[in-house]
This record gives C-alpha cells, sequence and structure tokens, in this order.
C-alpha cells in the first residue's frame, strides 16, 4: 500500500507542475489548461479512494496518537471535498477566460494547499505503512480555514 500511495502522491505532484506551467502563461491556453486541471482532479479522486476505502480501513491497533491523527486526517478529508468543489464551480472555463488573473492567484492558493495536504498524509500514513517520510516532516496542520484541496 505504502508503494500506492508513494505512486499517487507523486501522480499529484506531476499534475500540480503541470498546473502550475499552465498559471505561468500570460493568457491561458483553453485546451492545455482544461486537460491539466481534468488530469489532476482524476489524480487527486484516485488518491482520495485509494486513501478512504483501502489504507484507512486496513490500519488496526494503532496507538491512541495514531488513531486521532488518522481520524483527524479522515474528517478533514470532508471539508477538503467541499473546498474543492467550491473551486471547480467557481473557476470554470468561461470564468477563468474572464479573469486570468484572479484564477492565477486562486490556483496557486490551492496548489499549495495540496502540498501542505500530501505532506499531511505523508506525515501521519507513511510511517503507519512501514515507510519514512520524504523531506522535513512538519507536524499536519488540519484546520478547516487552511484548504488542502484537489482541483
Amino acid at each position: 500500500m505504502l508503494t500506492k500511495l508513494k505512486a499517487a502522491h507523486a501522480e499529484l505532484l506531476e499534475g500540480i507542475a503541470a498546473l502550475e506551467a499552465e498559471t505561468r502563461r500570460s493568457e491561458p491556453i483553453e485546451a492545455t489548461l482544461s486537460a491539466a486541471r481534468l488530469k489532476l482532479t482524476r489524480a487527486s479522486s484516485r488518491r482520495k479512494t485509494l486513501i478512504e476505502h483501502t489504507i484507512i480501513p486496513s490500519l488496526h491497533a494503532l496507538s491512541p496518537e495514531d488513531a486521532r491523527r488518522v481520524e483527524d486526517l479522515r474528517r478533514s478529508a470532508g471539508e477538503i471535498a467541499l473546498e474543492s468543489s467550491r473551486h471547480i464551480g467557481s473557476w470554470t472555463m468561461r470564468a477563468i477566460l474572464a479573469d486570468w488573473m484572479g484564477y492565477r492567484r486562486a490556483s496557486k492558493a490551492m496548489r499549495a494547499a495540496m502540498l501542505r495536504r500530501i505532506a499531511e498524509e505523508k506525515a501521519v500514513l507513511y510511517p503507519l505503512l512501514g515507510g519514512r517520510v520524504d523531506g522535513p516532516l512538519a507536524p499536519p496542520a488540519f484546520s478547516p480555514r487552511q484548504p488542502s484541496i484537489s482541483i
């Protein structure tokens, strides 16, 4: 499962980078932007399904602290789904084309939130799956005001 989660995170990071490249353009290219958004949304959905339906149900005999952290991660997923839906609903292609600078700012914030979410998942789940966290380990910061979202 750790290998699958790492692959899902790598796919997300790839998608985040592709969307970032699109938003660096001075003007949007509708076809490539739409494709990047769709790819990222699908990758995020696959990762969410893996965590919620395979990984979390497989975790047993957790310490109280680990159980709390997993529950916090699971609970925050609902808030994340809501924020994601709002972002996607607000930023239709028509809205993006009408306010490219606004979308670029909103997308940057969402990508940063996604990176925080990946870090949270790594910090909580990798050790429980027998792995190590790559890079600096920051404690998860679960907060409904800090959207960690799939785009």
